[in-house]
């Protein structure tokens, strides 16, 4: 049941063969990019290599970061495991550095206007599982506010990706072969990816001419295309097909949201994070403000807290708690700014310090969801774009395409607004700046997106760590939300935590003794994410964090 209300990553989509008893700890498929990027005042960190690749030649074309951001971002999704798409949501944290200005773009989900059309635990009608995109307005937005180049010529190598077709990686693979009876519902599934009435192999060509054709016509009319256009037209169709009730209103009234980040200072440096309705900043930010009132030991000789039972238990009780917060699911407080900022102050950290101090136990409170890809690209003026792209979904959700674009079916997690107003986002994003310079950009994926970023954070700012050590360290993470039958809502399981498998069993024992519970077994979901530093020269390195510890999913020896 879990499946079919949590949202998932590359990782939890995972889940099924732990369950089945594979538990043999290994790296899962290797990752060109947990080399770390380093550029001369400028970068692209993505997964994908070939991602990457096509934003490093929008920068040596002429193009700043935001034009390099959504080239690749649209790359990105045409390279997906079924892991994002472009009918999904889309977060990103501006930085413009002529004028050390810092925006947020909430280009999430919209609900639908009428109420009667959502989904509800166990609703077997898939088309109410459909939301309102927000990923094409959104990197047109991106484009024409802040891009040089046209929103059509940035689509261009998407398009070219599609067209031409790519090497199916292992991972895609197996992804295929896993989900062959969601993507053999369709017409479109079976010819995509099972050709020869076989899935796709690892080396395999996958062309996709249909979500070319839907690049094109995004390239040629913009997101009108998408929200009053022939788009549009069929993706209401299919939905109404389905059961769903969306209409060309829930389209046509759809507009991104720029946003003021959330703001608050840790140790000497200014953090802004995701906003709108991203609790996911709110998080982050409330958790380092309360792990600024107790001291962490000081590099080079620092022992690091996953080697320290009591820092250990500070941090994981730190999340334990603000994970209690009310206010964070709340839109009408993510609504009022006044009401976030008097959140982030050190006397209101300091409440919650005092129940981490004293063990006080968690509320059991709201869902969670996970993203699927974090992109960072800095530019040599200094201009950084650092964004989500994501299902939303199991890969390929329900295998409800439109033009070869995915529907998400993220309408199954029950974390309703107002209708017609922006869903809830555990979208976390987080830009730190030192005396007015940018010095880290961090963004985290998976279902423990916020404990990851957080500890990101720690990483670089308490421990001073290298991108790479930042990302590979060991860490903690929140374990899957439950579906309480009797509420028929996803809570968080508090009183257990995924926890790297390298900890020392001594300091487990000790945590364990103390009530914390912790599981290193199966499939250990700490997260994932993009990493950039920029030192004080100008000089950027950037890093995606590994998947350190999964079982050997696809039957593959490991690499």
């Amino acid at each position: 049941m879990l499946a079919a209300v949590c949202a998932v990553t590359i990782i939890s989509a995972l889940f099924y063969f732990v369950l089945k008893g594979r538990q043999q700890l290994a790296h899962a498929f290797p990752q060109p990019a947990e080399q770390s990027i380093i550029g001369q005042g400028s970068s692209v960190i993505a997964y994908h290599p070939e991602a990457r690749e096509i934003g490093e030649a929008i920068l040596r074309a002429g193009g700043n970061a935001f034009d390099a951001f959504v080239a690749t971002v649209a790359a990105e999704n045409v390279l997906a495991e079924g892991a994002s798409s472009l009918a999904g949501p889309l977060g990103v944290l501006i930085y413009r550095a002529e004028d050390n200005q810092v925006t947020y773009l909430d280009a999430d989900f919209n609900d639908p206007l009428d109420p009667a059309a959502l989904w509800k635990i166990n609703d077997r009608k898939l088309g109410k599982s459909a939301l309102v995109p927000g990923a094409p307005a959104g990197l047109e937005a991106v484009a024409k506010k802040y891009g040089r180049f046209a929103f059509s010529e940035l689509l261009q190598p998407a398009i070219a990706l599609a067209e031409n077709g790519f090497a199916v990686n292992r991972l895609m693979a197996g992804f295929i072969a896993h989900h062959s009876k969601v993507l053999k519902t369709t017409k479109y599934g079976r010819r995509t990816f099972f050709p020869k009435g076989k899935p796709l192999a690892a080396g395999e060509i996958l062309r996709q001419p249909e979500l070319a054709n839907f690049l094109r016509r995004l390239a040629e009319e913009g997101s009108a295309y998408v929200y009053r256009g022939d788009w549009g037209e069929r993706f209401l169709s299919i939905v109404e097909e389905k059961g769903g009730r969306l209409t060309d209103k829930d389209l046509a009234q759809y507009e991104v949201n720029w946003c003021v980040p959330w703001t608050t200072t840790y140790r000497g440096y200014t953090i802004h994070s995701s906003s709108g309705h991203s609790y996911g900043g709110l998080w982050v930010l409330l958790a380092l403000k309360t792990l600024e009132h107790t001291i962490l030991s000081t590099p080079p000789s620092a022992t690091h807290y996953w080697q320290d039972a009591d820092t250990l238990e500070r941090m994981i009780r730190i999340a334990r708690q603000v994970w209690s917060e009310s206010d964070l699911l709340d839109h009408r407080v993510l609504d009022n700014p006044e009401i976030v900022q008097s959140r982030l102050t050190a006397e209101y950290a300091s409440s919650i310090w005092e129940k981490v101090r004293n063990r006080v136990p968690p509320n059991v409170m709201g869902s969670k969801g996970s993203h699927s890809y974090h992109i960072i690209v800095t530019d040599s003026e200094g201009n950084i774009a650092s964004g989500t792209t994501t299902i939303e979904s199991e890969p390929w959700a329900e295998g409800m395409f439109v033009e070869g674009v995915a529907l998400p079916s993220s309408g199954k997690i029950p974390w309703n607004t107002e209708p017609g107003r922006r869903r809830l986002s555990p979208f976390s994003i987080h830009l730190a700046l030192q005396e007015g310079q940018s010095r880290f950009a961090v963004g985290a994926i998976s279902n423990s997106v916020v404990e990851t970023s957080f500890q990101f954070l720690v990483n670089l700012i308490d421990y001073q760590m290298s991108v790479r050590d930042s990302v590979s360290t060991p860490r903690f993470g929140t374990f899957p939300s439950q579906l309480r039958r009797i509420t028929k809502k996803l809570k968080l399981q508090l009183d257990t935590n995924w926890l790297d498998p390298r900890v020392d069993s001594s300091v487990v024992k000790i945590l364990k003794a103390r009530g914390i519970k912790v599981t290193q077994k199966g499939l250990i979901d700490t997260g994932l994410g993009t990493v950039l530093r920029i030192n004080p020269e100008g000089e950027s390195e950037g890093i995606t964090a590994p998947v350190p510890y999964v079982t050997n999913p696809f039957g593959h020896s490991p690499k």
